[in-house]
């Protein structure tokens, strides 16, 4: 099956409205009781597939933009933005810990996307806890105002649960 292009979908829907505007002149000036006028009829149906055309063309894109999830760029030295102070972390949590450095701060119902500066299931397994962590925010700009010192979280490493924890400063 071969793509469209954006630009060959935009040449199609430009001819089927065309053939559509033609088909509702036809119906304007033909007599009502004419085969002229059953042509604009049919002429003027050819607006419908340009419209489901069109439709689906955002539904793609709309999906398309859902799915990019914007990332840490693995190039780019880790630059923390917040010290936080891990208070806990069960024995069950220590399973649920991956070898990603990708964590989330969740406060309620809102999440965060943060980082450490090596893979969380290591920084669990060392122990000595409390202790203190930097993280770098995939979104400063969005989280910082919601993460003022003192605020209380849990460390998510995908959807489990691994650590509570407490703000304690911006910056590092």
């Amino acid at each position: 099956m071969k793509y469209v292009t954006s630009s060959r979908r935009q040449v199609v829907m430009a001819t089927l409205l065309a053939l559509a505007v033609l088909g509702a002149a036809m119906r304007y000036f033909a007599s009502n009781p004419s085969l002229a006028r059953d042509i604009g009829t049919l002429l003027l149906v050819l607006w419908l597939p340009a419209v489901g055309n069109l439709v689906a063309f955002a539904v793609r894109q709309w999906h398309l933009r859902a799915r990019r999830r914007p990332d840490f760029d693995g190039a780019q030295a880790f630059s923390p933005q917040l010290v936080v102070r891990i208070t806990s972390v069960g024995a069950q949590a220590l399973a649920g810990a991956t070898d990603s450095r990708r964590c989330t701060i969740a406060i309620g119902k809102e999440g965060f996307t943060a980082r450490t500066a090596a893979p969380l299931a290591q920084l669990l397994a060392e122990g000595g806890l409390p202790r203190d962590l930097p993280l770098e925010l995939l979104r400063p700009g969005l989280a910082l105002p919601r993460l003022a010192a003192g605020t209380s979280f849990q460390l998510l490493a995908g959807n489990v649960a691994v650590a509570d924890g407490k703000v304690l400063q911006h910056g590092a």
